[in-house]
């Protein structure tokens, strides 16, 4: 986009919403030229859990597990059985059994 429309800058706000590794690998792209790998599945549940544990501990279960679910499906976005992961999670209320899904879809499908 840069060498094409000339342009300075590029938005990428909205694209790190469950892709934390955005900044990193337009930082090498834009050093190297070189598009790096996208992040795994593996790598994207994991951080998904680390984010859920992170809202947890700074909102309290109830409203740290509401808040996640939007960004669970930011993370989950186009993996196989996503909709699916979705869905159970938008029904579940506990940190734990989240993490149990989440674990039990890596161990499984990933």
């Amino acid at each position: 986009m840069l060498e094409e429309t000339g342009c300075d800058a590029v938005l990428i706000g909205r694209g790190a919403q469950g892709n934390p590794w955005i900044f990193k690998r337009t930082k090498e792209y834009l050093e190297t030229g070189a598009l790096p790998e996208e992040p795994s599945p593996k790598d994207r549940v994991e951080m998904l859990i680390h984010h859920m544990n992170m809202l947890v501990q700074q909102k309290g279960e109830h409203i740290g597990i509401k808040e996640m679910r939007k960004h669970a499906s930011w993370y989950l976005k186009g993996l196989p059985g996503s909709c699916t992961i979705k869905s159970r999670i938008f029904k579940m209320t506990q940190k734990q059994e989240i993490e149990n899904l989440l674990n039990s879809y890596l161990d499984s499908s990933v």
